[in-house]
C-alpha cells in the first residue's frame, strides 16, 4: 500500500539550479549565505572590536598611557611630543603584533585548507557510498517477470501472489534495515503494527518473527524476510507435480541472485551508518576551523591608523572592511557546513533523501511492474512474432 498523493508529489518534484538557488529568496535558509552567515556576523563583530581598540589606542598599556619624560611639570610642547611618542611606540607595538599573528594565519591557513579537503573529501565519498548503495526493487521485478511463469490460466493467480509476496518481502526487509540508521522513518515505523498498517507485514508473520505489534525494536531481524523469500523460490523451483514444472521452471537462481543483492546493499548501508568515522576525527577539524578563526580575528586586521595619514576615524574604519576575510570565511565555514550535512544522508535536513517518500516510490513502482506484466501490450506480436 503506497500513498499516491506522497508518490505523485515525489515524481513531480524538480528542484531549480544551484545558481538560481543562491539568489533565490525560497532557497535562502538553505543556501551558502544562509548556512554561514551567523559565523560571518560573529567574525564582523569581533574583528571591529579590535579594529576600534587600534585605532582609539586602546590597546595601549596603563604605564604607556601615563608615562611622562620628566618628573618635573611638563610645558606644552614636552607634552605634545610625549603624546606622539607614545602613540607612535603603540602603534609600531600593535603593527608588529597584527604582523606576527598574520605570518602564523598564513601558516595555518595553508595546514587547515588540506584538512579540510581531505576531510570533507572522504565524507563526500562516504555519502555517495551509501546513496549509491541505496537498493530498490525494480530489478528483482523484473527478474520475477521473466522467470515466473504460470502454465495455465488456473495457475495465473498464483504467479502473481507469489509475485507480489516476494516484492512485499523485499519491502519489508528494506524498511526495517533502514528505520534502523533513519530517524524519520524510524519515526514513521515505529512498531509492528505500523508494518502491518502498511501491509507490509501480517499478524502470522509477526509471530513469525516473535515480535508484538507494540513492539519498538521490532527491526532487528531485517533480513529475515528476505530468507523468507529465497525459500519460497527454491520452493517455487523444486515442488514439481505431475511431471510439471513448478512457478519458476529453471534459472531459479537468477532471483536467488536478486534477492542477495538487496541483502548485500543493504548490509553495506548499515554497516556506513552503524559503524561511523571516528569522532575524534571531526572534533580535531572543527576545533582546527575554530582556532584558524579565532586568529584571522587578530591577524587580518588593517595596520592603517587614522592618524597616520591624518585621515577621519570613521573613514579609515569603513575601508578596513575585512571584505577578502569575509570571503575566506564564507568558503571554509560553507565547506565545512557540506561535510556537517552530508554525514548523514537519510536525516531530517532539507538535502537528506526522504525515505519514507522512497518506500512508497518503491512500492509504487512494483505495483505498476505486476500489473503490467499481466497484460502484454502487444500479446499478438508475443504469440506470433515473425509473421506480419
Amino acid at each position: 500500500m503506497f500513498d499516491q498523493h506522497l508518490v505523485q508529489k515525489k515524481m513531480e518534484k524538480c528542484s531549480p539550479s544551484p545558481i538560481s538557488q543562491l539568489f533565490s529568496l525560497e532557497y535562502l535558509k538553505t543556501g551558502i549565505i544562509g548556512q554561514t552567515w551567523y559565523y560571518l556576523l560573529i567574525f564582523c563583530f569581533l574583528y571591529y572590536i579590535v579594529q576600534i581598540g587600534y585605532q582609539l589606542d586602546l590597546l595601549c598599556t596603563t604605564s604607556e598611557k601615563n608615562q611622562t619624560t620628566s618628573s618635573k611639570p611638563p610645558t606644552t610642547t614636552t607634552t605634545t611630543a610625549t603624546l606622539e611618542h607614545e602613540h607612535d611606540v603603540c602603534v609600531k607595538r600593535t603593527k608588529d603584533y597584527f604582523k606576527n599573528w598574520a605570518a602564523h594565519f598564513s601558516t595555518m591557513t595553508r595546514l587547515l585548507t588540506f584538512l579540510l579537503g581531505f576531510y570533507v573529501s572522504t565524507i563526500c565519498k562516504r555519502w555517495w557510498d551509501q546513496v549509491s548503495k541505496l537498493p530498490d526493487a525494480d530489478n528483482l521485478g523484473l527478474v520475477l517477470g521473466g522467470l515466473v511463469w504460470a502454465q495455465s490460466e488456473a495457475e495465473a493467480d498464483a504467479a502473481r501472489d507469489f509475485k507480489k509476496t516476494i516484492l512485499r518481502y523485499t519491502h519489508l526487509s528494506w524498511t526495517m534495515c533502514l528505520a534502523r540508521i533513519s530517524s524519520p522513518l524510524s519515526n514513521k515505523f515505529s512498531s509492528a503494527q505500523e508494518y502491518i498498517d502498511k501491509k507490509l507485514l501480517t499478524k502470522s508473520e509477526a509471530e513469525a518473527l516473535k515480535i508484538d505489534t507494540d513492539d519498538r525494536d521490532c527491526s532487528t531481524l531485517w533480513w529475515v524476510p528476505l530468507s523468507w523469500a529465497v525459500s519460497m523460490v527454491n520452493d517455487a523451483f523444486n515442488n514439481k507435480e505431475k511431471g510439471k514444472d513448478g512457478l519458476i521452471p529453471k534459472d531459479h537462481k537468477d532471483v536467488v541472485s536478486a534477492i542477495c543483492k538487496v541483502r548485500n546493499d543493504l548490509f553495506n548501508l548499515a554497516e556506513y551508518r552503524l559503524q561511523p568515522l571516528p569522532a575524534i576525527y571531526t572534533q580535531a577539524v572543527w576545533v582546527a576551523v575554530y582556532g584558524w578563526a579565532l586568529i584571522s580575528i587578530v591577524a587580518n586586521q588593517s595596520q592603517m591608523h587614522y592618524r597616520d595619514n591624518e585621515a577621519s576615524l570613521v573613514v579609515t574604519i569603513l575601508l578596513s572592511f575585512p571584505g577578502h576575510e569575509l570571503l575566506m570565511f564564507l568558503l571554509i565555514f560553507g565547506w565545512l557546513k557540506v561535510a556537517d550535512i552530508l554525514v548523514d544522508p537519510f536525516g531530517n535536513d532539507f538535502w537528506d533523501i526522504d525515505l519514507v517518500s522512497t518506500l512508497d516510490i518503491n512500492i509504487w513502482k512494483s505495483s505498476v511492474t505486476i500489473e503490467n506484466q499481466e497484460k502484454a501490450t502487444h500479446p499478438q506480436l508475443l504469440k506470433r512474432p515473425y509473421l506480419q
